[in-house]
Formats: structure tokens, sequence, C-alpha cells
């Protein structure tokens, strides 16, 4: 079955099925137990193993989310998504995402996937020089040679960024070029998805300007994806834009990647954290009610540091991994036992050494705060 499934979207037939699908929406059959998810990019290189699926579980979770990754270049907002091979990494494959799934399946896991876009540059025309990279002045001259050329190039996105939730054309002809870029790739997913009964979609990650100034392109979009896919489907807010999304009744679950900033804390305890949870617990349960559908933490988690509470996003503090233990653990305290909270996945499992820098990494794996993931995953 993944031979064929990988033949099928490396050959382009999946192009043939976007065509002739019907439209007609069908409701996704909602998940009935509780998320004990993980998201799970890697390995650098494959083919993946048993672990690190077989270390999820035995930690009690009981979903993994794929995340395969394209590249939408800004200076032609069109989009390359690595199917195999080439310079990427594995586990954002097509090849790598088919062959986790496989792996995760035969333990037990059930499977989101989620895709990511990538805002980069094309530099197809930039003559690369070779040189040395040991060779500091040539290596400075290369990169300011290729500075000037990126000087030259012209830039179709309303504001050249490094982050996907900027991501917008600057007039309607580069929309045109994007909305159909990106509706090809998630639409490739859903064949993926459908055929392989995946248990759960996300139709989109942190595309804040896309989702905000374009709601109906996405409404078409679910309604699409529900003609070629028949499981539940959500999409991955930003946490600072997810109350300004308008299409969550057209989904099944309300998506939000929360890394609300928690405080000013170098090293806070539970009860502070807790404390600081209630703004945004309150504004959640609000936007819950409101349109009636469960929430996800489709991405969630810190880093092993001091301060990891103040800014989840990014990390520039001395290692510590008891803050990010307390951060868990107030966090399943504030949320885990509301009925309308269906669950979370981690960012995100992997081991200690899979990054150069070795210490600061998102993983709770061989960390405190994997105590209190197991303790709150098993308790039901």
């Amino acid at each position: 079955m993944i031979k064929l499934i990988r033949t099928l979207l490396l050959s382009g037939f999946f192009i043939w099925i976007l065509n002739s699908c019907s439209s007609v929406q069908a409701e996704g059959n909602l998940l009935n137990d509780k998320v004990k998810g993980m998201n799970y990019s890697g390995p650098g290189g494959g083919p993946f193993g048993p672990e690190p699926f077989t270390s999820m579980k035995a930690i009690g979770s009981n979903f993994v989310a794929f995340i395969p990754e394209a590249v939408v270049y800004q200076n032609s907002l069109k989009m390359k998504h690595a199917y195999s091979g080439d310079k990427a990494w594995y586990g954002e494959t097509t090849e790598g995402v088919l062959e986790g799934i496989y792996q995760a399946r035969k333990i037990g896991l059930k499977v989101m996937i989620k895709p990511h876009l990538y805002p980069g540059i094309d530099l197809t025309g930039f003559e690369r020089p070779t040189f040395d990279r040991a060779d500091t002045a040539a290596r400075r001259a290369y990169y300011a040679k290729r500075y000037e050329y990126i000087q030259t190039l012209d830039f179709k996105t309303r504001k050249r960024s490094s982050w996907r939730g900027d991501l917008i054309p600057k007039d309607e002809a580069g929309w045109e070029i994007l909305s159909e870029e990106y509706r090809k790739f998630i639409l490739s997913y859903a064949v993926l998805a459908d055929t392989m009964d995946i248990e759960l979609f996300c139709i989109g990650t942190e595309l804040k300007a896309m989702a905000l100034e374009k709601p109906d392109y996405w409404r078409n979009l679910i309604t699409e994806v529900r003609g070629i896919y028949s499981g539940p489907i959500t999409y991955a807010a930003n946490w600072d834009s997810y109350d300004q999304i308008t299409f969550w009744e057209d989904l099944d679950y309300i998506g939000i990647d929360a890394y609300f900033p928690l405080g000013d804390h170098r090293i806070p305890t539970v009860e502070q954290s807790v404390d600081d949870w209630q703004k945004y617990k309150e504004k959640i349960g609000h936007v819950q009610m409101s349109v009636d559908k469960p929430v996800i933490f489709t991405e969630w988690g810190y880093e092993s540091e001091e301060y990891a509470g103040r800014t989840p996003w990014e990390s520039s503090s001395p290692f510590n991994e008891e803050v990010q233990a307390n951060l868990y653990e107030a966090t399943f305290q504030s949320f885990w036992n509301e009925p309308w909270f269906q669950g979370v996945f981690i960012w995100r499992w992997s081991p200690k050494d899979e990054f150069s820098t070795g210490t600061y990494n998102f993983s709770p794996k061989e960390r405190a705060a994997e105590k209190v993931l197991e303790k709150w995953f098993k308790k039901d």
C-alpha cells in the first residue's frame, strides 16, 4: 500500500483525482478519545525505525502528527515540496511521512497530517562559487555576493519574512498563483489521508495573513478537502490570532498552536503558571462556546530553559528542565479536565542529541517533563 501511494503521489496521479473528485461536503467522524499526541518531523535522514514511536507509546501517547513541509519562494510564489530525496529533512518529505505512518501504525498510534509552509527565496539564477568553508574570508565574500544577488530580486510577497504567518502576496495576480499552489499541496495530502484512513487532517498551520484576509478561500478549500477525505479536519491557528478566524464553524476542531506567553518568571512555579494561563483560558473558552467546537492544541510546548514561558517560540536562556516540567504541569492542570478540551500535540518529541546544540530543544524526552506527560497521559 505504501509503495502504491508513493507511486501515485510521485507520478502526479493525484492531480487527476483532484480534478474528478466530488465536492459534496461530508461531516467528519469526530474523535472518541482524548488526544495525547506528539509532533514529529525528524529524522534528518531516513529511513525511520520503530523509535521514536515506541517511546511515545510507552509514556501513554495515542497520536503522532507528521509534518510534510513545502517551501514557498517569495520571489515567484511557486512552491516546492520534497516527495523524496532532495536536500530536505527526511521526516518532512512524502517518503518520510509514509514511512512514519507505517511505523506508527504498527504499534497502534493514530495519525494527524499537519502540512507546513516555509518562506524561502529561489536562488536559481545565483552562480554559487566553490570555496573552502573553513576559509573565513572566502565564506564572508560568498555571503556578501549572495546578499547582493537577493537585493536584485523582485519579491511577490507583501513583505519579506521568515515566518509563514506573514505570507501574503502583494497583489491579486500573486494570490492566484499562491492560492492554487497551496490548494494542490493540501489536496494531495487529503488524498493520502483518505487513502490511508488517517484519523485527523490539518488543512494549514499558522498562515495568519492568508487565513485572516482570505476566509472564503479557506471555506472553499475545506469543502474540497471534505470531498476527498472523510475524517475530521482542523486548522492550526497561531496563538495570537485564533480568535480572529472566521471559518471555525466549517471545521471539526479549533486548532491552536498554543505558544501563549506565560509571565516573566526565571523559574516559574506551577501555581504562578496556572495563574498566568487563566486570562488565555477564559478567552479560549469564549471562542469555543461561540462556535461549539472542541479545542485541540495542535502545537504546544516549552524549551528546557529558564524564562521558557516568557516567549515560548524562541530560546536564549540557560538550561533548566524544572522550568519545562512546571510549565507542562500548569498547562495540564489548567485544561486537561475541561469537557471542551480534546487534547494536545506536544512540540516536539526527539532525542536530546538530535540537534547540534544538544541541550536546547523543545523535546521533553528523557527530561523531567517526560514524567509529567506520562502522569497525565496515563490518567484516563
